[in-house]
């Protein structure tokens, strides 16, 4: 039992050598294929869950968001004046939902109240 030798396998023909593995080949690509089959349809359910937690992340980020602006302002505003007063006026014109847009139209209307087309002068 130890003392003999390994039985020794005889190389067969090269043709039927490359038939076998040429079937494996096959057999292990269309197993692949099944499991692709199933990870696509796993995929899109991913895909969907995905999607909606994004959503839901964007929308809790959108109302966080404003409020960390205006404590890390808060924070600031005691060792650097400048910094700490525009991060509270970021925060707290992000929590009225006021753009750019709106701003600027204001400046305008300020603009448009001091000057005058005729002056009284």
């Amino acid at each position: 039992m130890f003392g003999r030798s390994p039985k020794e396998n005889k190389p067969s023909d090269p043709t039927d050598l490359l038939d076998s593995m040429m079937s494996s080949q096959l057999a292990k690509a269309e197993e692949k294929s099944k499991e692709f089959e199933v990870f696509d349809s796993v995929g899109e359910d991913i895909d969907e869950e995905r999607s909606e937690i994004v959503s839901n992340v964007e929308k809790i980020s959108g109302i966080v968001s404003p409020y960390f602006i205006v404590i890390v302002g808060l924070f600031l505003y005691e060792d650097n004046f400048l910094i700490g007063t525009i991060l509270i006026t970021i925060g707290i014109l992000s929590l009225l939902k006021v753009s750019w847009k709106d701003i600027l139209n204001l400046i305008e209307t300020i603009k448009s109240l001091f000057s005058s087309q005729n002056p009284k002068i």
